[in-house]
């Protein structure tokens, strides 16, 4: 009953969204969502001519699909068609997903109360109540739902069929392929944890330290301290201490024995393993390289720096960026940090691994480059606050803040939205484009980021006290009761 209330109540808002607005500008879709667009009507015409990059590639399966859904129909490829058609794929990819999640859940053995919060946590955001409605031509969606298949198969230890999802996967987002042969081929031997407090050490100082110096030299070689106004160069030095102290505690808080987890990884990786997961990998990047014949355009230069530019624009500019995007997961996330990375080393080598990549990324304030880990971090909450009780409360609290977050019930197009979306760059600071872009942490304006800091601090202590909360409550419970004699 509380399954099918929980996909009864999403399908409701999701209908709603399915027959709500859409970008007003070219059609109905911009940035990226053109060359999809295109994509997704001439696939079959171009991929012969070698028209798409290996970067490309790795991204076109759900508009090839489409293409050829329409192909073998008889369908009119119009800009209103391939909406439609978009908006039924993604729809499809929704329901394998909460499939998934479910099938997830059970393997995990969740509780009601897990199992609410899990999928409040995964489907209760941006990325899934607006975005994919609002701009069909976006692979954010098919990308977070695959993911779920990952994480699933990965549990359940479903080899062949991770392998499958893996490979779908890899035409969709470039990271999830690599993410599937890390989990498939590392060791599921558990890494080693510090059974007392950890030990003092300067690793975590002298990585810091290295960071600070890279991300300096970073800002000379790419002119951000020459060309940036007083104000703006204040809040870039800010950003750049501020990110390498959030790294410098995710590390002091870290509970894993990295040196004697080399040794283990060292002693338990096997030479053939190791050649299937490279061979793989090669043979993939060789299949995505001979599809692709137009790799004279990338320009991996251009792209580093374009990411580069698109960073430490405001101090943890990413934590607020991905709140806005994902919901709460990230407040709570960081509350549960060294639970999470203890439930991700009893997991294995490769979810550790995964795990890595995903801290990584997460540094970026573009929240799209988590999609695909994103399931995976849902997962090891779970798993972090298991030993936890969750109330009715928390949930309700929990799923107030991730709709508010979503905004899935502001309407997007008012008044002057199609010509601010239309001027690109030179309107997307204000108001009404930020309505749109203040949920992409590279692009939210500064007054979004200083409301939303305020917001994610807030929301930071309320997981925090949660936790307190209940060891509070343990010690209350294990407290011994002292014997009083009376005369």
């Amino acid at each position: 009953m509380i399954r099918f209330t929980l996909i009864a109540a999403l399908l409701s808002v999701v209908f709603f969204q399915i027959v709500g607005e859409k970008v007003p500008i070219n059609e109905g879709a911009m940035g990226d969502g053109l060359f999809f667009r295109n994509v997704a009507g001439n696939f079959l015409e171009k991929i012969e001519g070698g028209s798409y990059n290996a970067f490309q590639m790795q991204r076109v399966m759900p508009f090839a699909f489409v293409n050829v859904m329409f192909g073998a129909f008889e369908i009119v490829k119009s800009n209103d068609n391939l909406i439609r058609g978009m908006l039924v794929l993604h729809l499809l990819f929704l329901g394998l997903g909460v499939y998934w999640y479910f099938s997830l859940a059970s393997k995990l053995q969740l509780g009601n109360s897990l199992s609410i919060l899990g999928f409040v946590l995964l489907f209760v955001n941006f990325a899934v109540l607006k975005e994919p409605w609002y701009n069909p031509f976006s692979t954010d969606l098919p990308t977070m739902m695959l993911a779920i298949g990952q994480a699933n198969y990965f549990i359940k230890i479903n080899r062949q069929k991770l392998f499958l999802v893996s490979i779908v996967a890899g035409f969709v987002w470039p990271t999830m392929m690599i993410t599937g042969l890390l989990l498939l081929f590392l060791p599921s031997e558990p890494l080693l944890l510090y059974t007392e407090e950890r030990p003092k050490s300067v690793f975590p100082v002298v990585v810091s330290s290295f960071l600070l110096g890279f991300l300096v030299m970073l800002g000379f070689l790419t002119g951000r301290f020459e060309t940036l106004s007083f104000w703006n160069g204040v809040l870039y030095l800010g950003s750049i201490f501020s990110l390498v102290l959030f790294v410098l505690g995710m590390m002091v808080r870290n509970p894993v024995d990295w040196g004697k987890s080399y040794v283990l990884l060292v002693k338990k990786t096997k030479s053939q393993k190791m050649g299937r997961l490279v061979g793989i990998f090669l043979v993939f990047v060789l299949v995505i390289f001979l599809l692709s014949g137009n790799n004279r355009s990338i320009q991996m230069g251009a792209i580093f720096f374009g990411m580069v530019a698109d960073t430490l624009r405001f101090p943890g500019d990413f934590l607020v960026g991905h709140l806005m995007f994902f919901g709460f997961l990230i407040p709570f996330a960081l509350a549960f940090f060294p639970r999470m990375v203890k439930e991700a080393a009893k997991l294995g080598m490769g979810m550790t691994a995964v795990g890595i990549l995903m801290f990584i990324f997460a540094l970026h304030p573009e929240s799209r480059l988590l999609l695909a880990f994103f399931p995976f971090m849902v997962v090891l909450l779970l798993k972090a606050v298991r030993r936890y009780r969750i109330v009715n409360k928390d949930l309700i609290v929990i799923g107030i803040v991730n709709v508010l977050i979503s905004l899935f019930w502001l309407p997007m197009n008012v008044p002057g939205m199609e010509k601010a979306l239309a001027m690109g760059k030179v309107a997307m600071g204000s108001f009404p484009a930020q309505r749109y872009w203040m949920h992409f942490g590279h692009k939210m304006s500064f007054e979004v980021y200083f409301i939303g800091g305020i917001v994610f601090t807030f929301l930071v202590f309320l997981a925090w006290k949660g936790k307190l909360r209940y060891k509070r409550e343990e010690y209350r419970r294990n407290k011994p009761v002292s014997s009083v004699s009376g005369a």
